[in-house]
């Protein structure tokens, strides 16, 4: 299995220190952990933050080839807040490395021989990486749209021109509510706002993650709902991530779609109930937490 990301690498500015993330880069670690051959597209600072930002991915062994150095921006540093509940916000400069992503041959390659091309929202709010990324979507096989609303970073209309041209979609509740009242639905409950998404755009695959109460997963005119796992949260950062990097792990296995979102649901709760974005979970700790004896 051949995954490549697109967008943002960074450090979490967590109050007690920093953490190697960003949502492309932790959904393609994740998915190395499960066996997957992943690549990651991106660009980072020509300063002491890039570089131990490359020897970290380098030790995730995520393949850096594609990893551009940026000289006229620095390495993206971001600063987390976590409230009570262990829920993250965050303040995300501008410009960044990553705002400057240049389109290379050998990452139009990669993207065409990969089984997926996972981007998110966020790297599409600059011109330069935005229209790289255009580029790419046109290489890929199967298309996977990670949305992460971070105000002001992003623009509505794009968002919906991006979901008609990928294969599937993956965004939380709070992200569902928003742009389907933007898109004029009339729909109060997560079922109704899902089908009328996926009839808006077209797209065949649409994931919801719905917090502690677990995900509902849109395939092919059928829904799918797993209530999640109980566990006691560390911290939220990186879960949903983890749980994009299970479930395409598992539907790019032609596995079925109910094991599909159990098996996401369980991976994103366990990296919940521990710090950082990408704890180090076996496949074997995942299927022992989805079947305890």
């Amino acid at each position: 299995m051949k995954v490549t990301s697109f967008g943002e690498v960074l450090w979490d500015d967590f109050p007690s220190g920093k953490v190697l993330g960003g949502a492309p880069l932790n959904v393609i670690v994740r998915m190395q952990s499960l066996g997957a051959d992943v690549s990651i597209i991106s660009r980072y600072g020509n300063d002491e933050d890039g570089k131990e930002l490359l020897r970290q991915i380098e030790s995730k062994n995520v393949n850096t080839d594609l990893l551009q150095i940026c000289d006229e921006c620095p390495t993206s540093l971001v600063k987390v807040t976590l409230d009570k509940s262990g829920s993250a916000s965050y303040e995300i400069v501008y410009p960044c490395a990553w705002d400057r992503i240049r389109v290379e041959e050998a990452a139009l390659q990669r993207v065409a021989e990969s089984d997926a091309f996972i981007f998110g929202s966020l790297a599409a709010r600059d011109e330069i990486s935005r229209a790289t990324l255009d580029k790419l979507i046109e290489k890929a096989k199967f298309k996977i749209f990670d949305v992460n609303l971070r105000k002001p970073h992003y623009d509505t209309y794009r968002l919906l021109e991006t979901m008609k041209k990928v294969d599937m979609v993956k965004l939380n509740d709070d992200e569902l509510y928003e742009l389907s009242e933007i898109y004029g639905s009339p729909y109060h409950s997560v079922e109704q706002n899902i089908s009328f998404l996926a009839n808006l755009t077209g797209v065949k695959v649409l994931c919801v993650t719905l917090g502690s109460h677990g995900a509902a997963l849109y395939k092919d005119g059928q829904l799918y709902r797993h209530s999640g796992f109980r566990v006691k949260v560390a911290d939220t950062v990186g879960s949903g991530d983890s749980f994009l990097g299970g479930l395409t792990y598992k539907l790019l296995n032609n596995a079925d779609p109910q094991e599909a979102i159990t098996f996401a649901c369980a991976l994103g709760a366990l990296v919940a109930s521990r710090h950082g974005a990408t704890p180090e979970i076996s496949l074997e700790e995942i299927i022992e937490f989805m079947n305890p004896a």
